[in-house]
């Protein structure tokens, strides 16, 4: 940006720059951003000395994308008055939106001096200290905001969230209580606290908490997201109903977000046989269970046939984030892009294949898809279920978890099955099977239960008590049960399911490598229901402890059916309620047995198509091939 170095009289064209400014402001709210910026370029011109001036046009450029050039109108707005704390905090939000939090602490600090009353900039403050890691920090920042404007919804509610993520669920709940009882119509409060919920396995009481919010924005991503996956869990609802919902939530997105498919057009050359450029979306390109998965795909994939690209939706990079950059052709932080950016970034990449990987989970881009700016668009592996989205053509499953005729009535999109199943398993820790669990007490059976603590419903405590009934020695391990109420609620649960507290062990979330020591020192896993485990599943039979699959109706209630199906092993499959607790009882009269999977469950898995990247990534791609010529071939 050219700056125009004359002096001026004190006030001459202000009063003329503000009246363009104004003018400005409307054309903006208008949505005339084009016409807003033209003025707010005339009010730097007709007063090239006058702050307010640079900091409308920083804001101007900002909303059009432009931001390395708002950014140079904010800092000579700070050049000509560098006590301007709007100038400071526009700033100070703009760096942070492009995840430059270091320089946006120093701005919004210097806001923070300017005016320590600016409740605003301290809660904004507040979440650039909690994108640097810094919580205490963050939430000393909220606190002063709330004490400095106890009316400001926003750090109530925002100090939820940051709670919520330090397990400190019960202070958590009071801030979302405290924040709805300040403002009910806080779509925000409402979300937040529904999904604290989710994490307590209360999805029951999550549901109208998600509806208030939808019920203010009809295709809020966030709200309905939480909703549709909490739907997940529940033990109460049969697939039509699910599907329902899923239904009328994705004809809302894309009528609010999307477009019709006939009126996208694309510059992507139909030549079937040519390289297939491929695009992974996701949040979970960390050290997650979609990261872990995809991991040994993108180094199989054959990069002569496929240039690949992720565009990961996290802030947050670690060791996996790394590796996963490293094995594709290109790679694009997306976090800080809006919905219309991002379709514009997919677009001028001219991806042919887009690939969905969180469905409706957190950090999702499911409105991306409702734009429909790839020629094809596909969801795997993060949400085993459908996303209800038209413009979603493809959804990877397998024959266990979707059998042919069964769940296709449950789709928008159509289901391409994988061979075996559709998880890919390359382990990332080396840890040790156990010779022996418990070695303290060798004689005594313990169960394990090692899913998130959400997926434990009431049928399912059901289920562990009959199985607990018949062996009435036998001890049971929970990990991941949050502290405070949400345990002492879990108690009240064990003891209305049967289940004698006294016969139980609780924990609470655990270290990676504790983990996996701790499913090793247990003799036989639980898996949960009707959410079955996945990547649980697969770490369980890993430390060569056997667990039985209950088939469900539901895909979610059948994932670890299409596990122990791809190993062969149907003895470890039971079709009713009778027959789980049964095998389960088997597995605990019969040591050898025992002893013998926890020596070659491994062996069996390695030597399985679970563990068979090349061949697996094979297959996905002749899925992608066979994708790609259907589109070309269509007119």
């Amino acid at each position: 940006m050219t700056q125009i170095f004359q002096v001026y009289a004190p006030g001459k064209g202000e009063a003329e720059a503000d009246r363009l400014i104004q003018l400005g402001n409307q054309e903006e709210d208008n949505g005339v951003l084009d016409v807003a910026l033209a003025h707010y370029q005339m009010a730097v011109t007709v007063c090239p000395v006058f702050p307010k001036a640079y900091l409308n046009l920083g804001n101007g450029l900002k909303s059009l994308g432009r931001h390395a050039e708002a950014i140079a109108a904010y800092r000579t707005a700070l050049e000509l008055d560098s006590a301007y704390a709007g100038a400071h905090f526009n700033l100070g939000c703009l760096l942070h939106k492009l995840r430059e939090h270091e320089a946006a602490a120093t701005e919004l600090h210097e806001v923070m001096r300017i005016r320590p009353d600016m409740a605003d900039a301290a809660v904004v403050l507040a979440d650039v200290f909690e994108s640097l890691g810094r919580l205490r920090e963050a939430e000393e920042m909220l606190l002063h905001a709330m004490n400095t404007d106890p009316r400001l919804v926003g750090a109530v509610q925002n100090l939820g969230v940051l709670l919520t993520k330090q397990a400190r669920f019960d202070e958590a709940e009071t801030m979302f209580q405290r924040a709805l009882s300040m403002d009910p119509d806080s779509a925000e409060a409402s979300v937040g606290l529904g999904s604290l919920y989710l994490k307590l396995g209360r999805a029951s009481e999550a549901e109208p908490l998600f509806r208030r919010a939808l019920a203010m924005r009809a295709a809020s991503v966030q709200a309905g997201g939480n909703l549709l996956f909490s739907l997940n869990l529940r033990d109460d609802l049969d697939s039509p109903a699910v599907f329902r919902e899923h239904l009328l939530f994705g004809q809302a997105l894309e009528r609010e977000l999307g477009q019709s498919q006939a009126a996208v057009s694309y510059v992507n050359t139909r030549a079937a046989d040519r390289a297939i450029r491929l695009g992974y979306v996701s949040g979970d390109l960390v050290q997650h269970a979609v990261g872990l998965f995809l991991r040994p795909v993108l180094e199989s994939h054959d990069k002569n046939q496929f240039d690949v690209y992720c565009y990961s939706n996290n802030d947050t990079n670690d060791d996996l984030t790394a590796d996963l950059r490293s094995k594709v052709s290109t790679w694009r932080d997306v976090a800080s892009l809006d919905d219309r950016s991002l379709i514009e970034r997919v677009r001028s990449d001219e991806i042919d294949i887009l690939v969905d990987l969180s469905g409706h989970t957190a950090r999702s881009r499911i409105a991306v898809f409702a734009a429909k700016p790839a020629p094809i668009a596909v969801t795997w592996l993060g949400y085993l279920n459908t996303t209800g989205l038209r413009s979603i053509d493809y959804r990877i499953c397998d024959r266990y978890t979707d059998p042919v005729g069964v769940t296709e009535q449950f789709h928008t999109e159509q289901l391409i099955r994988m061979p075996h199943s559709q998880w890919c398993y390359v382990p990332v820790y080396q840890v040790p099977v156990s010779n022996q669990p418990h070695l303290n007490e060798p004689d005594k059976i313990v169960f394990g239960s090692f899913n998130q603590f959400a997926k434990i419903s009431d049928s399912c405590l059901s289920l562990w008590s009959a199985v607990l009934a018949r062996v009435p020695t036998a001890h049971l391990r929970f990990l991941d049960v949050p502290v405070g109420t949400a345990r002492e609620n879990f108690i009240v649960r064990l003891k209305r399911a049967g289940i004698d507290p006294s016969r139980v062990t609780l924990f609470g979330r655990l270290a990676i490598l504790d983990y996996f020591s701790a499913i090793s020192d247990v003799d036989i896993a639980l898996d949960s229901y009707p959410y079955n485990g996945a990547t649980t599943t697969l770490d369980t039979l890993w430390m060569g402890v056997p667990l039985v699959a209950l088939v469900g109706e539901r895909a979610i209630s059948r994932g670890s059916y299409s596990i122990l199906s791809t190993l062969d092993m149907p003895d470890l499959i039971a079709r009713t309620d009778v027959e789980f607790v049964a095998r389960n009882v088997a597995l605990t009269e019969n040591p050898a047995r025992r002893d013998a999977l926890r020596h070659s469950l491994r062996h069996r898995m390695q030597t399985s198509p679970l563990m068979d990247a090349r061949s697996f990534t094979a297959a996905l791609e002749g899925h992608y091939r066979e994708m790609w010529r259907v589109w070309c071939r269509a007119s």
